[in-house]
């Protein structure tokens, strides 16, 4: 077994290990082990990565239905997010929680879920890690003492579970087809099959369908915003940063590994159909974003947005586009995520939940106002922030197909966010603070710290993004490729 492959099921093993030692440890140190663990796979998904731009892609199989895994810069991008967002919110729950077993063995797991998911290179294998991941994520909204709790785990448990059903009715089609369900050898066989075969439109429709509900789409959205209102913040943040973020990188494994974009080409009523529903997505989801007073209630629907903006660059199905979709899914996984702990900090000190509640916040916790701003310029798409990058290059892309709606939405849902995030910002320095302050001591330095580093984080991507692409051009070179005759 080689460095890389090693790597590579150590980086989705250790979290597991992890949460077996807080599941057995009697000395209450579970947000210790979750940080040491959470640290070390941080160190091994980083060198997983220098080796990925080193020697390139790696694969790994045995002959177990199922055990597939592959490892290239897209995969760690995404694996990058989730551990930058885990470690980061840990800075958030050993002061303010959740705390106990059950809180981080979930949490341990919901990690291991997501990299099993990136790193897979097999259907059945991305469906088993969605499954647990969707174990992991109810029981970590179940976290929570908000009144509905329970309700809205259960909700998300049965749509996420019935997506998850969904996507394997799809692999069973095309496992049926071609005898395997390994990424590789479908792609092989579903091509020799032919893209306008009745049974591989149903498998892809099956498959699409089912994740497009572990996204939340509209009008496949409505457990997102349900958990998102009910469950604590931090976990909020990996609902809106990391857990939908999982679902378009299996769309985009699914899409381009298996299917390929000649699919896309030989069946342009679908390719359209998708599109149009990102572009729905995209903007209902910014309408609604709009209606809110409650800061959470406008990043959840904001976040439905986002992703329909993603999805959407993906169908556009070039090189530029694409590029545009990965940074903006991981751009917007740490912006979000830090949105959602700001969101958290600010309710810890003040009691404001609401636009109306954040009057005046500035003058009292400056730092936290600057990373609420700085997060909001990035979300908005503003230059030179992540935001803007991956807008721009989704827009470049679709025009360069001429797909000229898909440009023009781009433009239109950059205004919608200014709409809505401009009178949040405007309250917090202008506004008059006529509400509660628990002083600054209820809120710890390293809170502040990581929310911080994420503004900062959001506008470094952005100037360094021609050295991303630069990165993950041959990954996405490959991934858009037609498939060899």
């Amino acid at each position: 077994m080689s460095l890389t492959v090693g790597l590579m099921l150590a980086v989705v093993a250790l979290p597991v290990l992890g949460a077996l030692a807080v599941w057995v440890d009697d000395r209450d140190r579970s947000w210790s082990i979750a940080a040491g663990v959470l640290s070390l796979t941080a160190v091994l998904t980083a060198l997983l990565g220098a080796l990925m731009i080193l020697e390139g892609p790696v694969t790994y199989r045995q002959p177990v239905p199922g055990l597939a895994f592959r490892s290239d810069t897209l995969s760690v991008t995404i694996g990058m997010l989730d551990i930058v967002l885990t470690l980061g919110i840990l800075a958030y729950t050993k002061t303010a929680g959740p705390h106990g077993e059950r809180f981080y063995v979930a949490y341990l797991l919901f990690t291991t879920a997501v990299f099993g998911i990136v790193l897979s290179g097999d259907l059945v294998g991305i469906f088993l890690f969605v499954l647990l991941l969707i174990w992991a994520t109810g029981r970590l909204v179940e976290c929570s003492e908000k009144a509905g709790v329970d309700s809205a785990a259960r909700g998300y448990r049965r749509t996420a579970t019935l997506g998850a059903l969904i996507y394997l009715a799809g692999v069973g089609v095309a496992a049926w087809l071609g005898g395997s369900s390994n990424a590789e050898t479908l792609a092989i066989v579903l091509a020799a099959t032919g893209y306008t075969d009745p049974l591989v439109v149903t498998a892809f429709v099956l498959m699409s369908v089912g994740l497009a509900l572990l996204v939340a789409l509209i009008p496949l959205h409505g457990w997102l915003v349900e958990t998102h209102a009910r469950a604590t913040d931090p976990v909020s943040a990996l609902i809106s940063g990391v857990l939908p973020a999982a679902a378009v990188y299996a769309f985009l494994r699914v899409l381009f590994d298996v299917f390929t974009i000649d699919f896309l080409s030989a069946n342009p009523a679908i390719t359209n159909g998708i599109i149009y529903g990102a572009i729905v997505s995209l903007l209902v989801g910014n309408v609604l974003a709009y209606a809110q007073r409650d800061i959470k209630g406008m990043l959840a629907y904001s976040t439905i947005s986002q992703f329909g903006l993603v999805v959407a660059g993906l169908l556009v199905a070039t090189e530029t586009a694409v590029f545009g979709s990965v940074i903006q899914l991981f751009g917007h996984g740490i912006v979000k995520g830090a949105f959602c702990i700001v969101a958290g900090i600010i309710a810890i000190r003040f009691d404001a939940r609401t636009i109306d509640e954040f009057g005046g916040l500035a003058n009292r916790a400056p730092l936290v106002a600057a990373a609420f701003a700085g997060l909001a310029i990035a979300m908005i798409g503003l230059p030179p922030t992540v935001g803007f990058v991956g807008k721009w290059y989704i827009a470049v892309g679709a025009l360069e197909q001429g797909l000229w709606v898909v440009a023009a939405f781009v433009v239109i849902s950059t205004l919608l966010t200014l709409g809505y995030m401009i009178p949040f910002i405007d309250r917090v320095y202008f506004g008059t603070f006529d509400g509660t302050d628990h002083g600054p001591d209820t809120v710890t330095r390293a809170m502040v710290l990581a929310v911080v580093l994420a503004a900062i984080l959001s506008l470094a991507i952005g100037l360094a993004s021609v050295t991303f692409e630069s990165l993950l051009r041959e990954a996405i070179e490959q991934l858009v490729a037609p498939p060899l005759e």
